[in-house]
């Protein structure tokens, strides 16, 4: 018999982990845990990690759709809509703050981790050297590499993301203006989903330049090349066939190279198809979760 999870013990863990330094959200909710009596993971929780720029809010229609039956833990990335600052040009901030999701005496022993692009990096990264975390993950709009490397063409040239780096630095408020509308196709850019990201992201998110440039920092020096090769954890990968940020072709790479690994590809989407395509991602989601 599965127990629920009292509110008392939820508003304790919430204030246990904002101690540890799990960072400042505003009025924005960490966790999110379900009122099902029939939950079916009794020690696990999805674990959602958002993209670069943005923060906890693009997963307000999954947060709302999965918390019916499951826990649900939604997080603010250093650096991204909150007071804790990315403070290097690795991904190292960010892996550090996951595992302060990690609390003494919790009932979550594991997380299955939704990330999106960034976020997606940062599970990779996590999962690899912390694998006991994790009962699964899926990887959204996901690279190991952001930057063309050698022997790994399915990324952006490096001298572009650099001129993109020095463009933030001078002019973040054009520079994020012109990013933006990249997460999606000419023809998605028409869809509400898509106009509400950006209406939202252009005047929502107040975030110093230098928090964000430090994470695109450590985008350029990302490779998880050797770090995919260590994962032995049930993972989807999904991606939009028409992703500009992060080639399809990057997505074919990581299903190929983690063990068992799935890849469910969008047709005619960019790189964030749980937004355009939610009903869609959220079954192929749903369905993944279920074989777990």
């Amino acid at each position: 018999m599965l127990i629920l999870l009292k509110a008392t013990e939820i508003k304790e863990r919430q204030r246990e982990i904002e101690k540890r330094g799990n960072g400042e959200t505003g009025k924005r909710r960490i966790l999110s845990f379900s009122d099902s009596p029939c939950r079916p993971f009794s020690d696990s929780a999805l674990l959602f990690i958002h993209g670069w720029a943005t923060d906890s809010w693009v997963w307000k229609n999954q947060v709302r759709e999965f918390s019916k039956e499951y826990d649900v833990v939604n997080v603010d990335l250093p650096g991204h809509g909150g007071k804790d600052r990315w403070s290097e040009p690795t991904l190292q901030p960010a892996v550090k703050k996951v595992l302060q999701l990690r609390t003494p005496n919790s009932k979550l022993r594991t997380y299955v981790g939704i990330g999106w692009s960034l976020g997606a990096s940062v599970l990779i990264a996590t999962a690899a050297r912390y694998p006991e975390l994790f009962k699964g993950l899926v990887l959204i709009g996901a690279t190991p590499c952001f930057v063309k490397r050698d022997n790994f063409p399915h990324a952006q040239p490096k001298s572009l993301v650099k001129g993109m780096l020095k463009d933030l630095k001078n002019d973040p408020k054009k520079t994020l203006a012109r990013f933006y509308p990249l997460n999606f196709t000419d023809e998605e850019q028409g869809l509400r989903e898509a106009e509400g990201f950006i209406k939202h992201y252009n005047s929502e998110l107040q975030t110093p330049n230098s928090k964000l440039s430090s994470s695109l920092e450590a985008l350029i020096n990302m490779d998880l090349r050797d770090d995919i090769k260590n994962i032995n954890i049930p993972t989807l990968v999904i991606h939009g066939d028409k992703d500009m940020v992060c080639p399809v072709s990057a997505g074919k790479y990581l299903a190929e190279n983690i063990k068992g690994a799935s890849l469910k590809n969008f047709k005619d989407t960019g790189h964030a198809p749980f937004l355009t395509m939610a009903k869609e991602f959220n079954k192929e989601v749903r369905r993944f979760l279920k074989t777990l």
